[in-house]
């Protein structure tokens, strides 16, 4: 089945949004963000683009934010991008580079999500954030959460929607989605330090995973498969618990 229907076909599935839902679409420049960006316009999706430039790479922070840029205007869609000084936040608030990147980027998008905190007019507030993350980024999180010791949760990896947070590519491996812009000959910016084991996903991608498929070749899609099973015995749990919390607690007043 083509790409494009496969995507369109997922999101009715999982039933991600409406077709008439604007969308907030988080594009770093990489390959995963500007494909999705080129799914959304052929599908006739409602969207704006928006940026983080986390001043982590010197020249090529400022070449991707100028790139994202140039690319929303090639759509004709509205884009919004913030800088931030994540070394130094990273140490004010004692948290590690990645997960720090990671707070102020979601924070800032559901400030952009809000009425009250968006530079956006309230007629065009976007209903969700969408991002770009795939199914290999799914494999690495479980693993990384196996390490971490997450639980039944932390097992079933990241999810299709969770709150108003999207990610509609949870179907597609890597490989496919650069096959995908290769097909369109769509250009992106490449991270040079994704190839770098400095952060705990990169070091899980370039070193652990190549290392277990040597073992078990099939061992990402065994993951894949788990993530489903895991889901399931997740909201399984979340009810058994919710009904011994019924029985054992007692509501007092109103």
């Amino acid at each position: 089945m083509e790409f494009r229907q496969r995507f369109e076909d997922h999101i009715k599935a999982e039933n991600l949004f409406s077709p008439k839902d604007r969308l907030l679409l988080a594009v770093s420049g990489g390959v995963d963000s500007v494909v999705l960006c080129h799914l959304c316009k052929q599908a006739g999706l409602d969207f704006i683009i928006v940026h983080c430039n986390f001043k982590l790479r010197g020249e090529d922070s400022e070449r991707d934010e100028q790139f994202v840029k140039e690319l929303a205007a090639s759509y004709n869609v509205p884009f919004y991008s913030k800088s931030f000084d994540t070394k130094i936040l990273a140490l004010t608030h004692k948290k590690n580079i990645e997960e720090t990147a990671r707070d102020l980027r979601y924070e800032w998008f559901y400030e952009l999500l809000n009425t009250r905190s968006s530079p956006i007019a309230e007629a065009q507030l976007p209903k969700f954030i969408v991002t770009g993350h795939h199914a290999d980024d799914n494999i690495e999180t479980v693993v990384m959460n196996f390490f971490r010791g997450t639980g039944i949760k932390g097992m079933r990896g990241m999810l299709p929607k969770n709150g108003k947070i999207i990610r509609p590519l949870l179907f597609a491996r890597r490989k496919e989605v650069e096959e995908y812009a290769s097909l369109h000959q769509l250009e992106y910016v490449s991270d040079h330090t994704n190839f770098e084991n400095e952060y705990a996903r990169n070091f899980f991608r370039n070193r652990v995973l190549p290392m277990v498929r040597e073992f078990f070749p099939q061992a990402e899609q065994n993951i894949l498969h788990n993530t489903e099973r895991f889901s399931g015995m997740e909201q399984l749990y979340s009810q058994a618990i919710a009904v011994h919390k019924k029985k054992l607690l007692e509501q007092k007043g109103a």
